[in-house]
């Protein structure tokens, strides 16, 4: 296959990624897909299960699961509340989905609390959270690359963020007011490993064109409210527990529809390991 082809395919499936991410809860069908990626519908799902190591079908399906399972530990919301969130047409039909691939009934596995929302690999509770800044944030031009793998595997992401700024540079949209951002779409503890989704973003001020492997994307603002981690990014795993298993709760906070990120406000490059500030958004209403 010809580099541009491969470029080509990743942007196409770039688009179809963003496009189901923000379509879980309407009908997402093939010819919708073909007809967002620019392919195909016969060469769309070939492409698809080629790069991303599923089918359509069941990508789909096991994001809008692992959706409802997330919405079962962070949530209060009803089954019933949940089913049209992530596209199912009632709870008895989510119901029976969930413990196929679950194996086990969304009640009981919201009794469990085993499953903790976290944005890495799951980590000892930060008990000393701080209070946190509560800030409405306006809306993000992004230009991304998309890992899809274990959360924080340094090789992966190390290659991921350097190819990223090497294009940012490239396209000279890099300068001073530019942020860099990671956006987690999964819980390790739901999700397998190597299906994890982290998309490596960086800001612009107006749009940039698709091209290859970098998507474009725009993340909606809102209220948030903002933590401030210092230290290495294995410290990130408790404090995100902590704010949901006790800060939100204890408090009143009900959490709101959006994708919590980090930023990065400064690099691993240039600071130690102890030395490294980052900032945690977390949407709230």
């Amino acid at each position: 296959m010809s580099t541009s082809t491969e470029e080509a395919h990743k942007k196409s499936l770039n688009k179809a990624i963003d496009y189901i991410n923000a379509n879980l809860k309407n009908t997402i069908d093939l010819e919708a897909l073909a007809r967002v990626s620019h392919i195909s519908k016969f060469h769309f799902h070939r492409i698809f299960r080629t790069h991303i190591g599923e089918s359509v079908r069941s990508y789909v399906s096991r994001i809008r699961l692992e959706k409802a399972a997330q919405q079962l530990q962070t949530t209060s919301m009803s089954l019933a509340r949940i089913a049209p969130k992530v596209g199912y047409g009632s709870q008895q039909s989510l119901s029976k989905a969930f413990k196929k691939h679950f194996g086990m009934a969304p009640s009981r596995f919201r009794e469990m609390r085993i499953y903790f929302p976290t944005l890495h690999n799951l980590g000892q509770r930060n008990e000393h959270i701080m209070e946190p800044m509560i800030r409405f944030v306006g809306n993000f031009h992004l230009v991304y690359t998309r890992i899809m793998g274990k959360y924080g595997s340094s090789k992966e992401y190390d290659r991921a963020w350097h190819r990223l700024l090497e294009h940012g540079k490239a396209k000279e949209v890099l300068n001073d007011r530019t942020e860099y951002l990671g956006l987690s779409f999964d819980d390790p503890a739901i999700t397998k490993d190597k299906q994890c989704r982290f998309y490596a973003c960086i800001t612009v001020e107006e749009p940039l064109k698709p091209e290859g492997e970098f998507g474009s994307l725009s993340l909606e603002g809102g209220k948030y409210a903002i933590f401030i981690h210092k230290g290495p990014y294995s410290g990130l795993n408790g404090l995100y527990r902590t704010i949901y298993l006790d800060w939100a709760p204890n408090n009143g906070v009900r959490l709101r529809k959006g994708i919590p990120f980090e930023k990065y406000l400064n690099s691993p490059d240039k600071v130690s390991q102890e030395g490294l500030i980052t900032e945690i958004y977390i949407p709230i209403q």
